[in-house]
């Protein structure tokens, strides 16, 4: 199947860019008609309003005069009669008939084609609208209503000339739309290449990225999101880079840690197999050594394995940290007596310290601590604990005698298969994976694990839980 292709995200950009100035022109032509029609007819109301009161006096005075409504009704037929002539006879110059009241009234033949006047029930007079549906003043004469006089809606007389004049100011409206319209799409495609060239890099690095180039890292500007989307993708390539170095030291380190073992017991039965060793009690116990020695290393192999993938489970419970402690240093006394160091545990805080956590993990994680003194304290030595209470955390220091370990070496002193080259790397040592065990089991339980030098020379090992 060939791979289909899509609108690319510049494209897309400029296509929201141009419809959204496309919506706001439609919207602003919207309003501007609603805008203008509501602002004209009420602005012209507001004025009948003020005019109808002033005809309503003057036909008060009028009605005082004649005493009914008949001379209007009469000067209004003659003038109606007048516009009728005039229309069938368009070539003949028809004189207007002389209509003084209505003069009198209305000068302005604007208003004259809309007047209206109602008798005092309301029937109309002057006109063919309905009382409800004219704007009206009542005539007063004396203190009682004679009449009404009243105007023709507005917005019909001048419907024509508003829809004229509007449909000008539209025309004029569309081609300014239409002119700003075309300086946004040339400014917009820029804007949209502009926008999609920090996205087009992601995605190049992406590619780059999958096909195993974890050397691969983007050039960022700026500060916004885009930007930060950049500074993630290179921490990830980073991290990718990092893992797939580690990787490469994770299996050339077990590679060589297993191959000494190995060589030693492959030494030794072929040294057997050619009669230069005798089978005794004592080569034989030998390869065993080496054999558990193989065995240890896979087990500690398989915990971090085990951890790094999840699958290492944890049986979570209140538990005691003294008690833990105290257990843990009881077991441990003999082997620090044969190793002619003393091992002290302090805990000046006499109040239970209660943690969530596996009571097993954690006795293997106080035991990894103190065989690390016991593989690389000279005797005569000694471990201090020292258990205490800080805020919410409870807070085991492991401090012992010289050698310690520089500077440059303790952040390292964690990692898998690492050893430090000075005195506390000996013979007796470790696999060098005991540290890095513990840095899991602290994991696993929410804490922290630190190393630093410790007041009597040798190393000190903080570790932190959070309390219940």
């Amino acid at each position: 199947m060939g791979n289909r292709r899509g609108m690319q995200i510049r494209h897309k950009l400029f296509a929201v860019f141009v419809l959204s100035n496309i919506l706001l022109i439609v919207s602003m032509w919207q309003v501007f008609q609603w805008s203008f029609d509501r602002g004209f007819v009420t602005y012209a109301t507001e004025r009948d309003r003020d005019f109808l009161e002033q005809m309503a006096n003057r036909t008060a005075n009028l009605y005082l005069y004649y005493e009914d409504w008949y001379f209007l009704v009469q000067e209004s037929r003659l003038e109606e009669e007048w516009q009728r002539a005039k229309l069938e006879n368009l070539r003949d110059l028809i004189p207007p008939p002389s209509t003084p009241n209505l003069d009198l009234i209305y000068p302005s033949q604007y208003y004259r084609q809309r007047f209206l006047l109602f008798d005092e029930d309301k029937a109309p007079l002057i006109g063919d609208v309905a009382f409800v549906d004219a704007e009206t003043h009542e005539v007063e004469v004396a203190g009682e209503i004679v009449g009404y006089v009243g105007l023709r809606s507005m917005r019909a007389l001048v419907q024509d000339q508003t829809l004229r004049f509007v449909r000008q100011q539209g025309e004029a409206f569309l081609l300014i739309s239409a002119f700003m319209l075309t300086i946004a799409a040339l400014l917009t495609w820029p804007l949209a290449q502009w926008l999609s060239r920090p996205i087009s890099t992601i995605r190049q690095g992406t590619k780059r990225l999958s096909a195993g180039k974890f050397d691969t890292r983007i050039r960022i500007k700026g500060s916004d999101e885009l930007a930060d989307l950049g500074r993630d993708f290179n921490h990830l390539a980073s991290t990718l880079e990092h893992m797939r170095e580690a990787r490469k030291k994770w299996v050339a380190d077990t590679a060589h840690e297993l191959r000494t073992p190995v060589a030693i017991l492959r030494g030794e039965i072929e040294a057997m197999q050619d009669g230069i060793i005798k089978v005794t009690p004592d080569s034989l116990a030998s390869l065993q050594q080496e054999t558990l020695h193989i065995a240890r290393l896979i087990d500690d192999l398989n915990q971090l394995s085990m951890h790094d993938v999840g699958n290492l489970n944890y049986q979570m419970e209140d538990v005691e940290v003294l008690d833990i402690l105290e257990q843990s240093v009881s077991a441990m006394q003999r082997q620090f007596e044969d190793a002619g160091l003393d091992i002290e545990l302090q805990a000046p805080h006499k109040s239970k310290l209660r943690i969530t956590g596996d009571t097993d993990r954690l006795h293997q994680l106080f035991a990894n601590l103190m065989n690390n003194t016991l593989k690389y304290t000279n005797a005569p030595g000694k471990l201090t604990i020292k258990l205490t209470k800080e805020q919410k955390q409870a807070v085991i220091c492991f401090e012992d005698t010289p050698p310690g370990v520089s500077e440059e070496d303790l952040p390292k002193i964690f990692d898998q298969f690492f050893r430090v080259e000075n005195s506390r790397n000996r013979a007796t040592g470790g696999r060098g994976l005991g540290l890095a065990i513990c840095t899991n089991i602290v994991d696993g339980h929410q804490g922290t694990i630190n190393a630093y030098p410790a007041p009597s020379g040798g190393l000190g090992i903080k570790v932190v839980f959070p309390l219940i």
